[in-house]
C-alpha cells in the first residue's frame, strides 16, 4: 500500500513539475490587454470550430459542450484542471461565480493575475483533485478541458468530485486522443514524460471514475475529421480574419454521415462525457 502510494506521489511530483514548467514558459500566450480582446481570442481558440476558420484543433467539441451548458450569471462553476484559467476568466466574464483549481502553482499564479487585469471575482486555487476543499455540493457545474486524463488515475479525485458538486448538478469533460486503438498505437511511439504524461482513457475507465453519478452519457465526435491535425493553424493574430476552411466543412459533414454507423464511433478521436448528479 505504502509503495502504491509513493509511486502515485512520483508521478504527481512529475506531472506538477512538468505543467509548472509549461505554465512558466506559456502561460501567458491567451491573455491579450483587455478583457474584450480575452473573449475574441477565447472565442477564436476554443469555440470556434476548425472547420469555421478557428485557431485550434480542439474547438469544435468544447464549443458543442458549452452551449448545451446554458451558464447563467450567479451559476457556480469549477473550472476543473483550470491551467491558467482562461476557462473559469471566460465564464467569470459572462457573470457566473467561478472558483478553479490546478495542481500546478505556475498555472494558478497565471490565472490570479489575468483575473485581477480584467476585474473579475474568479477565484484561482493551487489544489490536488484528490484533496478539494470546497464544501459538499457546492456548485452548480463543474467543466473541464483536456482534465480528465490527468485526474483518473488518482483514485481519490472522484470522490472529491462527485462530493462537490450539488444534487441535480452537471459536470462535463471534453477529451481528446481518448480511447481511439489507431491513436493508441501511434501514442505508443509518441508519448514522452511517461511520468508525467497522460492516463490512457477508456470508455470502460470512465464509467469506473464517474460510477457514483446518476448519469453518464459520452458523446463520440470526429472520425475522418481528426485528420484536420495534419493541417496548418494560422498565425494568432486578433487583427487578422478569420478564415474558415470549406474542405474541413466539408469532411465534417462526410463524418456526420459515416456516424450514423455507431460501431465507427468506437474510432472517433474525441468525446464530450456528460455527467448528471
Amino acid at each position: 500500500m505504502a509503495e502504491t502510494a509513493t509511486r502515485r506521489d512520483v508521478v504527481k511530483q512529475a506531472e506538477q513539475e512538468w505543467h509548472d514548467s509549461y505554465f512558466r514558459a506559456h502561460g501567458q500566450e491567451d491573455f491579450p490587454e483587455t478583457a474584450g480582446e480575452f473573449l475574441e481570442w477565447f472565442k477564436r481558440v476554443d469555440l470556434t470550430p476548425f472547420c469555421d476558420g478557428g485557431w485550434s484543433y480542439w474547438a469544435d467539441p468544447r464549443a458543442e459542450a458549452l452551449a448545451n451548458l446554458e451558464i447563467t450569471p450567479e451559476m457556480r462553476v469549477l473550472d476543473y484542471g483550470c491551467g491558467s484559467g482562461k476557462l473559469g476568466i471566460y465564464f467569470a466574464l459572462q457573470g457566473a461565480n467561478v472558483s478553479g483549481f490546478d495542481l500546478s502553482e505556475e498555472g494558478i499564479e497565471v490565472a490570479k493575475g489575468a483575473a485581477a487585469k480584467y476585474g473579475t471575482s474568479a477565484r484561482f486555487e493551487q489544489m490536488d483533485a484528490e484533496e478539494l476543499r470546497y464544501s459538499d455540493g457546492f456548485f452548480d457545474v463543474v467543466v473541464g478541458f483536456g482534465v480528465l486524463h490527468h485526474v483518473i488515475k488518482y483514485p481519490a479525485a472522484a470522490s472529491h468530485l462527485y462530493r462537490v458538486l450539488k444534487a441535480g448538478g452537471r459536470a462535463v469533460f471534453i477529451e481528446t486522443l481518448w480511447d481511439n486503438p489507431l491513436l493508441n498505437l501511434v501514442r505508443r511511439f509518441t508519448t514522452a514524460d511517461t511520468d508525467a504524461g497522460d492516463a490512457h482513457l477508456t470508455e470502460a475507465s470512465i464509467h469506473e471514475f464517474c460510477g457514483n453519478f446518476r448519469d453518464i452519457r459520452l458523446e463520440k465526435r470526429n472520425l475522418a475529421y481528426m485528420l484536420k491535425r495534419f493541417a496548418g493553424l494560422p498565425r494568432r493574430d486578433l487583427s487578422a480574419p478569420v478564415r474558415p476552411r470549406p474542405f474541413w466543412r466539408l469532411i465534417k459533414s462526410v463524418d456526420r454521415n459515416l456516424l450514423r454507423f455507431g460501431p465507427l464511433r468506437r474510432y472517433c478521436g474525441e468525446v464530450i462525457i456528460y455527467l448528471s448528479k
